[in-house]
């Protein structure tokens, strides 16, 4: 009579275990058990043969109800599996042939295992030469894993105009490769609304990795400054300088903008410092696509050299027109 068998015990689970929790016991015990991994070991072997009848069993619902009724004496291992030499060649290999029909599951636990699924009836052998069967298989496996390349990152210098348009910039690119340094000439595209530290990603142009798997490469963007405008994130600043005359009387003035000349009305009495806003005259925002502001910053510049004559103009206003615009700083003056 065949002694019976705990195949509880021999996965390590409970008797009310899930099917999921089995499948996973088996799956870890599988890989620590494996021919493939304890080459000449017969305790490892027969320990293998006793995981997959174990799980031949459990993994199955009406076989798992009959061995809990009955016990293991109930079923005979097998199917088509079986471990053994490889012939008489002093290599030590196996030969292994299994069937889908007899252990279900059996082709998804071998993907896990080994990377590779099975057939019915699917049979793979050594050979008769050393080092082959599953081991070559695995290692064939592992050695084919594509490895990605190394990213590159560089720094370019962009002017204002192509920061805030967009347009397509020529760079040169160095890889190392074993003991060469190749070059590469690029014509990357810039997308409109850049600014200093955005960083353009151009896929595939990194460095090589093995079985084409190329890294990435990244453009950190310095943008030059303009000679009058100033960027705050989407918004444009220009000073305009004036005269006293047009800060006093008020007049319409023409001022650039990053579109072409917009004219801008100057109102009577304008302070120094007086930022007047030009709606959606600034910068695209490269993700949103909206368009921020232009403000024109009031400058009172005063002439060169003034005339007597003209200093007695200035005289007569200030008796006619006196105004004391430090009045706010008389409390801290007493």
């Amino acid at each position: 009579m065949a002694s019976v068998k705990d195949y509880y015990k021999i996965l390590g689970v409970s008797k009310n275990a899930t099917k999921d929790e089995i499948k996973k016991a088996y799956r870890n015990l599988a890989r620590k058990y494996h021919p493939d991994h304890n080459p000449d070991n017969k305790d490892a072997e027969e320990k293998f043969k006793e995981l997959q009848e174990a799980h031949e069993v459990l993994s199955d619902e009406e076989k798992r109800k009959t061995y809990d009724m009955f016990g293991s004496a109930e079923f005979r291992p097998g199917g088509q599996t079986t471990w053994r030499r490889a012939g008489d060649t002093g290599g030590g290999n196996y030969q292994y042939t299994y069937s889908s029909q007899d252990f279900p599951g059996f082709e998804d636990i071998f993907k896990d295992i080994f990377g590779f699924g099975g057939e019915p009836r699917a049979r793979r052998t050594t050979g008769g030469r050393a080092g082959g069967g599953f081991r070559d298989i695995f290692s064939q496996t592992t050695r084919e894993q594509p490895s990605r390349g190394k990213d590159l990152e560089y720094q370019i210098e962009i002017d204002f105009d192509t920061a805030i348009r967009g347009g397509v910039r020529d760079i040169t690119i160095s890889r190392q490769k074993l003991n060469n340094v190749s070059t590469e000439k690029l014509s990357v595209k810039i997308p409109p609304g850049v600014s200093t530290g955005s960083r353009i990603r151009v896929q595939g142009k990194g460095e090589s990795g093995t079985r084409g798997a190329q890294g990435d490469l990244y453009l950190k963007i310095r943008v030059l400054p303009h000679p009058i405008f100033n960027r705050r994130q989407d918004d444009i600043y220009l000073e305009v300088p004036i005269t006293i005359y047009e800060a006093a009387l008020g007049k319409q003035v023409d001022v650039p903008t990053i579109d072409g000349t917009a004219k801008v009305s100057i109102p009577p009495g304008v302070q120094n410092g007086t930022k007047l806003r030009l709606k959606g005259k600034g910068v695209q925002n490269i993700k949103s696509k909206q368009r921020g502001d232009q403000y024109v910053e009031v400058k009172i510049v005063m002439p060169d050299n003034i005339k007597e004559s003209d200093k007695k103009i200035f005289e007569q206003m200030a008796e006619s027109s006196p105004y004391d615009p430090r009045t706010k700083f008389n409390k801290y003056m007493n």
